[in-house]
């Protein structure tokens, strides 16, 4: 298997209730050319597979008789419907580009869109933060405005900024989620604002981030919380009636395992069933879905496998599952349809943990080569930190397999699905997570027929940034390295990310101007002198959450001190390359990853 399968792969997603019961999604696959490209398409699931469009679609929605969706026109997208009854796709909007939609339970349409076209090349006034996003560049501030379709044309409904991030209808009006003002904007605090008849009603939050709107006979449903425990705080589902907001379940809420065998969106709740609402939540390496009744008695409805999405629909529950050896397919009452059935052979991880002293487990799995060994092994750490490894597919890790090398990958201290206080670092990046890395790391090494001379280490984001600080402190243990999408530099981290002022609060409860002390001394910059393990440095050009700084600062200091590097820099691309960046660009980085090893493990 070479890392051109991905060219042959589908990819299944924005999963929702379609017409008689039987569910819609969009289908990806990778057309071939110079350069390939995605191709997303409306298809429907009736026992056997109907593309319902040629062109491509985005953010499906079905309202009898229709389909709506998002198109590309031009620079920017629009909105589109299809009458499944017949006919070619009916264009509904005509703006500097749409940004999202509504649908309400009479036909109603609220979509939120631009108010005036990009200038492409003309200078950027801010005066807000943040001023840009991963995936999306700069943002639009102040040129977002909230319109409905009235009688096929738009009617402004509230232009104000900040702008809405999230809407849905309910009987008394639109609900919508926005921060206050500025600073609740730059602090993460939104807030639950119903919209109607022209006046705008404040009616719960501002502590902290509020999403996953549903509207149900039963009352609004939301997801959120305040930041209590910082950045590794878990999610609450909300249950608003009445003016009062409840909590029905914590947890790691959503599927939060990592994949690069994923496109598109992926709904995981809350969504009302009738007999309660239900939601995917991340539990010890796999996301089940929850069924949680109005007064919080949560029951699972899934054990084997990971649900990635699930929609409700008359025939009954549809599921986009995946695991350890397959993408997602869907699964439900109509049987299952795997769009990748013989594309793919991957290999079962065998499970192992390691007990540490302090009296936690650190749970993970090994990939281990055909043959006697001792096998050369590679330690890959997950991104986040608040994210997991689990029943999800990762190509990256079968590659290294078929090239000889062993994968031993872990859930160290700082992952979800373990429980609220196992996913805390509490500031202790580089500590906490350090030991149980180097612990579950000792452990495979003693268990498994592995070669303690030929141990590489690898990942990405957060795994980067854990790549950078092992091997500046450990400059013997590691034969080889891969940093990617690294941070090395907390202090210029802070205002060139993304998300960096609140990320690095939240992480390490410091600011340049109050604590910078403990910014350099969780820079792995700071120890970049100690380094001695060939490393290669992947970064993406265009990357706003982990920017492109953090790794030419990383290869210019190895470089400088005389340390084997190379530096493979991505134009174009952000910080999901590996998951959804350009084809041809993800399986460069894959053989450039292959090739590392090659040379020095």
């Amino acid at each position: 298997m070479e890392p051109e399968v991905l060219l042959k792969l589908r990819f299944l997603s924005d999963l929702v209730p379609g017409p008689e019961g039987f569910p819609l999604f969009l289908l990806t696959e990778i057309q071939e050319g110079d350069p390939p490209r995605y191709r997303s398409r409306l298809a429907l699931y009736d026992g056997a597979l109907r593309l319902l469009t040629q062109g491509e679609a985005r953010k499906p929605r079905y309202a009898h008789p229709y389909v709506y969706f998002l198109r590309k026109v031009g620079e920017g997208e629009e909105l589109f419907r299809l009458d499944l009854r017949g006919g070619e796709a009916e264009r509904l909007t005509e703006t500097a580009g749409v940004l999202d939609y509504a649908l309400g339970p009479g036909g109603e349409v609220a979509f939120l869109a631009l108010k005036e076209p990009p200038r492409p090349g003309a200078p950027r006034v801010f005066e807000g933060w943040p001023f840009k996003f991963d995936g999306r560049g700069l943002l639009p501030e102040g040129n977002v405005a909230l319109y409905a379709l009235k009688k096929g044309r738009p009617r402004l409904l509230l232009d104000r900024y900040p702008a809405p991030k999230e809407m849905v209808y309910a009987p008394g009006g639109l609900y919508l989620v926005m921060p206050e003002d500025l600073e609740a904007q730059m602090e993460g605090r939104d807030a639950l604002y119903l919209l109607r008849e022209g006046r705008l009603e404040r009616v719960y939050g501002g502590v902290g981030p509020i999403f996953g709107l549903e509207w149900s006979p039963e009352g609004l449903f939301f997801l959120g919380h305040a930041f209590e425990r910082g950045g590794g705080t878990e999610a609450r589902l909300y249950h608003l009636k009445g003016g009062e907001a409840r909590v029905l379940l914590e947890g790691s809420l959503g599927n939060s395992l990592n994949s690069d065998l994923r496109f598109g969106q992926h709904a995981q709740g809350p969504k009302w069933g009738g007999d309660g609402v239900y939601v995917v939540r991340t539990e010890a390496g796999r996301a089940r879905l929850y069924r949680v009744d109005l007064e919080g008695r949560a029951e699972a409805l899934t054990e084997e496998g990971s649900v990635l999405a699930f929609a409700l629909a008359e025939r009954g529950l549809f599921l986009l599952k995946e695991g350890f050896t397959r993408p997602a397919r869907l699964e439900g009452p109509l049987g299952t349809f795997d769009p990748n059935a013989g594309v793919l052979d991957l290999a079962e991880p065998t499970p192992t943990a390691w007990r540490s002293p302090e009296g936690h487990e650190v749970p993970g799995w090994v990939l281990l080569p055909e043959g006697e060994g001792p096998h050369p092994v590679i330690l890959y750490i997950h991104g986040g930190p608040h994210t997991a490894f689990g029943e999800a597919p990762m190509l990256e890790l079968q590659l290294f397999l078929r090239a000889g090398y062993a994968v031993a990958f872990s859930n160290p201290r700082g992952s979800t699905g373990y429980g609220q206080d196992f996913a805390l670092l509490e500031g202790e990046w580089g500590e906490r997570d350090e030991r149980d890395l180097l612990g579950f790391l000792d452990h495979v090494l003693a268990h498994f027929p592995l070669d303690p001379k030929r141990v590489g280490v690898a990942g990405g984001s957060y795994g980067g940034y854990m790549t950078n600080w092992l091997t500046a402190r450990y400059p013997e243990r590691f034969k080889a390295a891969v940093t990617d999408r690294s941070i090395c530099n907390w202090l210029s981290f802070f205002g060139a990310s993304d998300i960096g002022p609140r990320f690095t609060y939240l992480e390490l409860g410091a600011k340049p101007w109050e604590k910078p002390e403990v910014l350099w001394e969780k820079s792995p910059l700071r120890l970049v002198h100690r380094v001695r393990t060939p490393t290669l440095v992947v970064h993406s050009e265009a990357d706003h959450r982990c920017p492109i700084d953090q790794g030419e600062t990383w290869y210019t200091a190895l470089r400088h001190l005389g340390v084997r590097t190379r530096f493979l820099r991505v134009p174009e691309e952000g910080h999901e390359l590996s998951r959804s960046g350009r084809p041809d660009r993800r399986i460069a980085r894959l053989r450039a990853y292959l090739d590392w090893w090659r040379e020095n493990l």
